[in-house]
């Protein structure tokens, strides 16, 4: 066993239906001599408790299985440990891993094996981390962005900042989460003008949407505003906002899909 891995399963994958999955798993990182602690989510134990546990146990490699879901059980915290992050997609969904050029089932443990180690960057909302996207619908809130220029949706609409998105159409993240930016997309209500006072750089895309890139900002509202950081429900009346570059260590495979890489992409960082 190599204590520097804990691999931490999620709470679905005790039903029967994926016993065989998980053994067939299990099996190959056996095979590629990938073993370690091993932890187990469940409804009456913290994540992060038990996260930090492994860590504290030695842990320098921390491998989620599951899907996509079980990311976000634990990316709005993680990536303040001294850790890497591996990841054993195992059933859907699994946008993400698609993103990260993780695949499906058994492939994902050669990837692990493989170690080719990248980094992103995260957003912030409040004290806690988000990876894909914050999300408020049906809002008026204002979004003051780098002490330089307000959006605003006085009629309602949605606000989505996000750091990697989702998958776009052409199958790459919608948002590029190595350029030290968060991307704002504001999209009003249909056929209702949406009211801006800009200071700054500004485009528009279509639909009448609006897409500005910014490093920290505050959303404010006069009333409460409820939304989502990766599947996190928040609610207040204001938040800050800002992007934390370079903060998360994660194990990809060669097809991910996360955005421009730059001089990286040459020059992986193998450990």
């Amino acid at each position: 066993m190599n204590p520097s891995y804990a691999f931490i399963y999620d709470d679905f994958l005790t039903d029967p239906r994926y016993g065989d999955a998980v053994a067939a798993l299990e099996t190959r990182l056996a095979t590629l001599g990938l073993s370690g602690q091993i932890g187990r989510l469940t409804l009456f134990r913290s994540a992060k408790e038990l996260v930090e546990h492994h860590v504290h146990q030695g842990a320098k490699t921390i491998v989620l299985v599951g899907n996509d879901n079980t990311l976000n059980k634990v990316m709005w915290f993680l990536p303040d440990l001294p850790v890497i992050l591996g990841y054993l997609p195992v059933a859907e969904p699994t946008d993400i891993a698609t993103l990260l050029g993780i695949p499906p089932g058994l492939p994902a443990c050669d990837t692990l094996g493989a170690r080719l180690i990248e980094t992103l960057d995260m957003g912030k909302l409040g004290d806690r981390y988000f990876l894909t996207e914050a999300v408020f619908e049906r809002t008026r809130a204002k979004l003051a962005m780098d002490d330089a220029f307000t959006l605003s949706l006085p009629r309602g609409g949605d606000m989505a900042l996000r750091n990697l998105g989702g998958v776009s159409r052409l199958g790459q993240s919608m948002a590029n989460a190595r350029d030290g930016l968060l991307e704002a997309v504001l999209v009003p209500n249909r056929e209702q003008p949406l009211s801006t006072r800009i200071l700054k750089r500004l485009s528009l895309g279509e639909d009448n949407e609006t897409h500005v890139f910014f490093k920290s900002g505050t959303i404010a509202s006069d009333s409460p505003i409820e939304g989502h950081a990766d599947l996190f429900a928040v609610s207040g009346f204001e938040f800050k906002v800002s992007v934390v570059p370079n903060k998360l260590r994660v194990i990809m495979g060669r097809g991910r899909r996360v955005g421009v890489l730059g001089n990286n992409q040459n020059n992986p960082n193998h450990q």
